[in-house]
């Protein structure tokens, strides 16, 4: 038998001793783990019945893509030999992200709302959310941040939609945060793509102007040539110089008929309202509020609760076998702890 077989028995021993001694410890002291445990759950569903009941009102859409794969300014630049990539329609997650951003929620932040449970008053929602600054653009600051926290916005990847919920306890507010949302959202969309629109038209002008001229100084050379060669009859040279200008003033002739096309096109999408996501849940006002979670903040609660009373005796038998011990420096520790004790604790402990 080697040495490290013998002596595993005592360390096995050791093992079952600690465990033991932990046993007798948490049996000492049962009555402190249940209370405290039983405090903990009471406290958990205590507050879980009597915190402030929430409602919840949500919507959700789907992206729409763009109405033309080949913007007017793709095709432009088609025309001279640049690709530039489709844009097609934002995805769920840029939407996701938008209605988290402060360009679309610091005006809601900004704005007030109708209370209909208060009597159908008119609010600043600064107010209704209590929040509280030193200076103006810090109060501002801090209540796009609460807004930020009572809308939650996700991706649903099965239906390529995004889910937008406003939750607050009053049902009234919820539903018009909701719908301010959905509505500036759109609203952000129809700009941005106007001003995609307005910024292809003035680029396809451009292209079109410099087309046009183009075009112009093709037909000069064109007509010059002719001019000076009435007759071509019999030279092969002036034949193929007068088909090669007649190719260049066919070639930008169509160039150009192409950018007349799709500038008009850009006009068109400047001015008009189309819409960018389709929705298919609608905000609505909730009737029944948000479960207040009392078994799971009582579970919760009893596991803390018994979890300190643990510590508090495994606490208590380290400290009561440390006073056993006959050391100086624990001499020294107790009567430190004994001198800093009230006079009233140490006539209990006694």
């Amino acid at each position: 038998m080697t040495e490290a077989s013998a002596g595993s028995p005592p360390a096995l021993e050791d093992n079952e001793v600690s465990l033991l001694a932990l046993g007798s410890v948490l049996l000492r002291w049962r009555r402190t783990v249940i209370a405290l445990g039983l405090a903990g759950a009471t406290l958990g569903i205590a507050m879980g019945l009597t915190g402030t009941r929430m409602y919840m009102s949500a919507a959700t859409f789907i992206p729409q893509g763009s109405e033309n794969v080949s913007s007017g300014l793709a095709l432009a630049a088609s025309q001279l030999g640049i690709r530039v990539p489709s844009s097609g329609a934002w995805g769920p997650a840029v939407y996701v992200e938008l209605l988290r951003s402060q360009v679309l929620l610091e005006p809601i932040a900004l704005d007030t709302v109708v209370v209909a449970e208060e009597g159908g008053r008119r609010a600043a929602l600064m107010d209704l959310l209590k929040v509280k600054a030193p200076t103006p653009a810090r109060r501002t600051e801090i209540a796009v941040r609460t807004l930020g926290r009572i809308v939650q916005a996700s991706e649903v990847k099965t239906l390529g939609a995004v889910k937008l919920s406003v939750t607050t306890q009053w049902p009234s507010v919820s539903l018009g945060l909701a719908e301010r949302l959905v509505r500036g959202l759109n609203q952000f969309n129809v700009e941005t793509r106007k001003s995609q629109a307005a910024a292809e038209r003035r680029f396809v002008e451009g292209l079109a102007g410099e087309a046009e001229h183009a075009l112009r100084e093709a037909e000069d050379r064109l007509q010059e040539f002719l001019q000076r060669n009435r007759s071509i009859a019999g030279s092969p040279e002036l034949g193929f110089q007068r088909d090669r200008l007649q190719r260049e003033v066919g070639l930008r002739q169509q160039v150009y008929t192409s950018l007349l096309q799709n500038r008009e096109e850009a006009r068109i999408r400047e001015v008009r309202d189309t819409p960018v996501f389709t929705l298919l849940e609608d905000p609505r006002l909730p009737v029944v509020g948000e479960s207040r979670n009392s078994m799971q903040k009582g579970v919760l609660g009893g596991l803390a609760g018994g979890m300190l009373g643990v510590l508090i005796a495994l606490l208590s038998n380290g400290v009561a076998g440390a006073r056993r011990q006959s050391t100086g420096e624990a001499r020294e520790f107790f009567q430190l702890v004994a001198e800093a004790t009230p006079q009233f604790l140490r006539r209990r402990a006694r």
